[in-house]
């Protein structure tokens, strides 16, 4: 009876699957990428709009940093494959990557396919196969690893799980490879839904849903998590607040409410403006401002119903603004106060906070400590970095160092 042998088998086809599998084609392995979703890549195609942020021009411990403490377990990987090396990878594939903004890496094309069909051609060029519709249910370590599917049964000798996280079910987002993994002994962390919107408990910040402000600065207002904070476009919504000022801070929110009732976010409207700077600006209200009301003068700054928010209700007249209403709109405007009661589901998710923790892997490889011969790369590992190309970034790192390390000797 033959054997259905492939050197690497690898689960999953989003850009860690697929790096990974261009690097064992690039030693000449027998790779085979096995993905349970109808087409491969779907989560990538879906990213930054469609446009896919590949990267961005941090040097490597900076852009290493912005992972949080365990920072360090991802230099092996990045080292390999991070700036001027990425750049060339893509160049190579006529892949070309700008700088839209002079900080973020994009297709020149603005098309995520492209991205995607460079790692597929790559994949395709040394041999490699990929099946779709084709979940695996059970994993079993030996001399050689067996892999499952429904219909079917293979074997390899080095097993990469790139399966990917939780986040949107229906680009492919499940449980399926933590499970797999549990189910031998490897410990899986909470996970949290991150990059996604925050739920806010006070109703009335619905009444706000659509306006998106350009630049704020909000922070997690509890003692011992003052670095807990992000800057950028703020974005009202239907339950709370989303956009880039928010999207980082999700998961720290979401793990704080295993432990929180509430959660308090302090949001600065007026980064631009020093306090001394606003009140000037109420002082030369007061001496030129007449009849007019608060609110129209406030217009000049945040938009109307976003205005009203912070106001509540105290409108007066600017000639019977009295001290304690300026004080307290001076405060609202540089640091107003939302409790957050929750984040929103995994539907809306981009990325998962929590996985494999990071003291069973080889940072040197990202082998297994508990089974030689499997592999881990992408979401599935304890890694979640900010918005701007960094996870997208790390699966590409993280799947090429995977995918690299030497077959093993067979004894039979």
């Amino acid at each position: 009876m033959t054997m259905d042998l492939y050197d690497t088998i690898i689960i999953g086809s989003g850009p860690a699957g697929l790096a990974a599998a261009c690097a064992a084609g690039m030693q000449g392995k027998k790779v085979l990428i096995l993905e349970k979703q109808p087409f491969p890549a779907m989560k990538l195609l879906a990213s930054g709009g469609g446009r896919c942020n590949v990267s961005n021009t941090l040097p490597l411990e900076d852009f290493a940093g912005k992972f949080g403490r365990q920072w360090r377990f991802l230099l092996p990987a990045l080292s390999r494959f991070h700036g001027e090396t990425l750049l060339d990878f893509f160049q190579k594939r006529h892949v070309p990557l700008i700088l839209p903004d002079g900080f973020h890496y994009f297709p020149a094309s603005g098309k995520a396919t492209d991205v995607r069909d460079a790692l597929l051609n790559e994949i395709r060029q040394h041999g490699g196969q990929l099946l779709c519709n084709e979940k695996v249910i059970n994993i079993t370590p030996g001399r050689l690893w067996a892999v499952q599917t429904q219909n079917h049964l293979r074997h390899c000798r080095q097993l990469v799980c790139a399966c990917g996280g939780r986040g949107y079910p229906a680009l492919g987002g499940s449980m399926a490879g933590f499970d797999l993994v549990s189910e031998l002994g490897h410990k899986v962390t909470g996970l949290f839904p991150a990059m996604t919107g925050v739920i806010a408990a006070d109703p009335r910040v619905g009444e706000c849903a659509g306006i998106a402000l350009e630049k704020c600065a909000v922070t997690i207002d509890l003692k011992g998590r003052e670095r807990l904070g992000a800057e950028g476009e703020l974005l009202f919504t239907h339950r709370g607040f989303s956009a880039f000022a928010i999207l980082d801070l999700a998961g720290a929110v979401a793990k704080l409410l295993t432990k929180y009732e509430r959660v308090p976010l302090k949001i600065d409207f007026l980064p631009q403006y020093t306090a001394e700077d606003i009140d000037r600006l109420f002082a030369s209200w007061r001496k030129s401002g007449g009849t007019r009301h608060i609110s129209t003068l406030l217009a000049a700054l945040l938009p109307k119903r976003v205005a009203g928010l912070l106001l509540d209700g105290d409108d007066p007249e600017i000639s019977n603004w009295r001290a304690g209403s300026s004080a307290r709109l001076a405060a609202r405007l540089k640091g107003a106060k939302f409790d957050l009661c929750g984040v929103e589901n995994w539907d809306k998710a981009m990325v998962t906070d929590g996985g494999i923790p990071l003291k069973e892997v080889d940072p040197q490889t990202l082998q297994s400590k508990l089974f030689p011969g499997l592999f881990f790369a992408g979401e599935m590992l304890d890694v979640t970095g900010p918005c701007g190309g960094f996870n997208i970034s790390w699966a590409l790192a993280s799947g090429m160092l995977a995918g690299s390390f030497p077959l093993p000797e067979l004894d039979f």
